[in-house]
């Protein structure tokens, strides 16, 4: 070689160093199309099929580096590693979650297919195995069973005129606001479903009225209604230098708070002796003694 010229030479080394490239680099060739030819296979579907009768329990898929486990499943009750398998993502699953805990149920196979960011491809893939039970949720169950029975209130009383319970009352009628729920007080006229919540609200606030005009605090509150409802007023007398915590805390007018002030500053200051002496108490407004003022017995 080094009698040749250095044209020659040179050529010559060329074309060695090609020959031992190419022989390094076709193992590393054939490698990588086995891998395409892999990866080629991996977008077919491979289907293992297992049960009895015929009747496919569950089928395997990969897609490219993913794997899919499809089972039958009930999208009101699966949890969350069901669900993964099933190829769902991670936020497709909380958005479930979240569903569910806000009472939410899938009724049908199509009310899963509104699942945000599921292809066609998918659910129809996963429809065959969504198997949604009846009467999963409590609540299902106690409307049906609460219209059973008033299907058989009705059958069995179909001789008997029945009041709508929506029929308003009339001049001369009143009712017990601190006794009525709801549906109740919308007989009132002038009180639908917002005001007859707000009635009902402001009474868990106060615990009673001492007369309908306190329901003049609800903002546009209609006056004219006042007129038929009632007050129930048998509240027990306080003694409230000897009543126990349990005794004052079973007054519908004294909650847990103010039980515990009376009986702190009867511990601090001793006997309670006039309403001036419980409006040093940080629990109670002037609005709260003013109701309960004729309750109170100072022995």
């Amino acid at each position: 070689m080094f009698s040749f010229r250095k044209q020659d030479r040179n050529a010559a080394i060329l074309f060695l160093s090609i020959i031992v490239l190419v022989v390094l680099l076709f193992p590393l060739l054939k490698k990588g199309d086995n891998n395409l030819n892999d990866n080629l296979n991996l977008n077919s579907p491979l289907s293992t099929h297992s049960g009895t009768g015929g009747e496919s329990s569950s089928i395997n898929y990969q897609l490219s580096t993913v794997n899919y486990q499809l089972t039958y499943f009930d999208p009101n009750t699966a949890d969350s590693t069901q669900l993964l398998r099933l190829g769902l993502k991670p936020w497709q699953v909380r958005n479930i979650y979240k569903y569910r805990a806000k009472g939410g149920r899938y009724r049908t196979k199509e009310d899963f297919a509104m699942l945000y960011g599921l292809t066609l491809e998918h659910y129809r893939r996963l429809e065959p195995y969504i198997k949604i039970a009846p009467e999963v949720m409590a609540r299902d169950v106690i409307v049906r069973r609460n219209n059973e029975n008033v299907n058989h209130s009705h059958n069995a009383n179909a001789n008997v005129p029945i009041t709508p319970p929506n029929k308003k009352l009339s001049p001369g009628e009143t009712l017990d606001i601190n006794t009525a729920d709801t549906t109740a007080l919308k007989r009132i006229p002038g009180i639908g479903s917002y005001y007859a919540r707000r009635i009902v609200e402001l009474r868990q606030r106060r615990q009673a009225f001492t007369s309908p005009d306190e329901l003049l605090a609800i903002r546009n509150f209609p006056e004219t209604s006042l007129v038929y409802m009632t007050c129930s007023q048998n509240f027990p007398h306080v003694h409230v230098n000897s009543s126990t915590l349990q005794q004052l805390k079973a007054h519908p007018l004294i909650n847990h708070t103010q039980a515990t002030d009376i009986l702190r500053y009867r511990r601090l200051n001793g006997a309670i002796h006039s309403i001036d002496d419980m409006a040093l108490l940080p629990s109670f407004t002037k609005e709260n003694l003013s109701r309960l003022a004729p309750f109170l017995i100072f022995d």
